[in-house]
């Protein structure tokens, strides 16, 4: 029974030796097989510190996420136009005031102005480092549109461009006449006429037709009262601004006083004998300077008239339409000088004929009278003027009648 244990336990010994000594023997064998073989190769253990040491030095790959270059905002700047508010704008005067701020994302350097191609003038800002600067400039315009090319310049060189287009037109502008044809006299002793109200009604059918006056713009007064015509240019004092025209025209008896120097026109309600209910030059020269108009035209075909001048100068020289209309003028224009004329007026025939001809756009107050003047003397005995009113405002400029087209 011992000994049986013993065997028992004797081969439960070897067995577990056998199996100890299995795994180091088969690494040595298998060292002894490389080397015999002639080839080296790793042995396990090298293989897993390889396999550990390859986890660190492979490539790794990272998932891109897809990027976008940062953009530099649209353009370099703008220019926010205050007038005009729109890029195209007409106008009836010869300057106009722009006005805009330019801005930018970077400091301005300077800004350049073109007038149909042409360099006009070069804005500076008011200091180096500034992003926004306004401009506020008079524009000198040519008649017909005006193009003009603002270009903003930064610092680095960038442009900031805007275009204007300022149609000059001075068609646009309003035209306003005041007639005024007495023929039919209270005071007996005063003879009365028989053409002014037919020859006014000519006038005003020639000029609303065929020129830039509106019915609705042209005050037709017959036979008036010294106070009715007081009044009517006291109403246009409200009613006309510094871009209208005005046109009086007269058509009555008229009056020169030697001793005073003065010249009158005779309302509906004159005396004879009584100059109070006259109209005497100087009233009306005085109501002249203070309507601000652009240009004033004064046309009278009476007795007389020519007193209505301190100077009878006309034009010397032949100006551009463009120039004449440029600057505000107070021109009148006469049937004579210092004499009587006749009831039927061989100047108010000679002005509608005239008016009548005529196929310019543009023609000049003084244009009209130089192609009438010669038919005039030569047809009657009497001499039409034409020429500056002194002391009411004009600046050298010249009424400019428009034809329609």
């Amino acid at each position: 029974m011992y000994f049986k244990r013993r065997q028992v336990m004797k081969r439960v010994l070897i067995c577990f030796s056998v199996v100890v000594m299995a795994w180091p023997g088969n690494r040595v064998m298998a060292q002894t097989v490389e080397k015999s073989s002639g080839v080296v190769k790793m042995t396990m253990k090298k293989k897993e510190e390889e396999t550990r040491a390859s986890e660190f030095s492979a490539p790794t790959s990272i998932r891109m996420q897809k990027k976008t270059a940062v953009e530099e905002p649209a353009g370099t700047g703008e220019f926010s136009w205050i007038t005009p508010v729109q890029s195209t704008v007409r106008t009836s005067e010869s300057t106009y005031q722009v006005k805009a701020t330019v801005n930018s994302f970077e400091n301005i350097s300077f800004v350049n102005v073109f007038v149909n191609g042409e360099f006009v003038k070069n804005i500076m800002p008011p200091a180096n480092n500034i992003k926004q600067m306004v401009i506020d400039e008079p524009m000198e315009l040519s008649v017909g549109p005006n193009q003009m090319d603002f270009t903003a310049v930064t610092v680095s060189g960038k442009k900031i461009e805007s275009k204007l287009i300022i149609d000059y037109d001075i068609s646009i502008a309003t035209y306003y006449a005041l007639v005024i044809a007495v023929q039919d006299y209270d005071d007996p002793e005063i003879n009365d006429l028989k053409q002014p109200i037919k020859d006014a009604t000519r006038f005003i059918d020639i000029i609303s037709s065929q020129y830039n006056f509106d019915r609705e713009n042209i005050d037709f007064m017959k036979n008036p009262t010294r106070a009715d015509i007081i009044g009517k240019l006291l109403q246009m004092r409200n009613r006309v601004t510094p871009e209208d025209n005005l046109l009086i025209y007269y058509a009555g008896h008229g009056w020169w006083d030697e001793e005073m120097k003065t010249g009158y026109w005779f309302p509906k309600d004159a005396s004879r004998d009584n100059p109070v209910d006259w109209l005497p030059n100087t009233d009306l020269t005085n109501y002249l300077s203070v309507l601000k108009t652009k240009h004033t035209l004064l046309i009278s075909d009476a007795c007389f008239s020519g007193g209505i001048f301190e100077s009878r100068a006309a034009f010397n020289n032949v100006r551009s339409v463009e120039k004449l209309y440029k600057v505000p003028s107070r021109k009148a224009m006469t049937s004579g000088a210092l004499n009587e004329v006749p009831d039927e007026s061989v100047f108010i025939e000679y002005l509608i004929k005239r008016l009548a001809e005529n196929n310019k756009k543009y023609l000049p107050g003084v244009e009209l009278y130089s192609s009438m003047r010669e038919a005039v003397e030569n047809n009657s005995k009497n001499e039409p003027q034409y020429g500056t009113i002194q002391g009411v405002g004009d600046e050298g400029g010249d009424f400019i009648f428009i034809r329609r087209n």
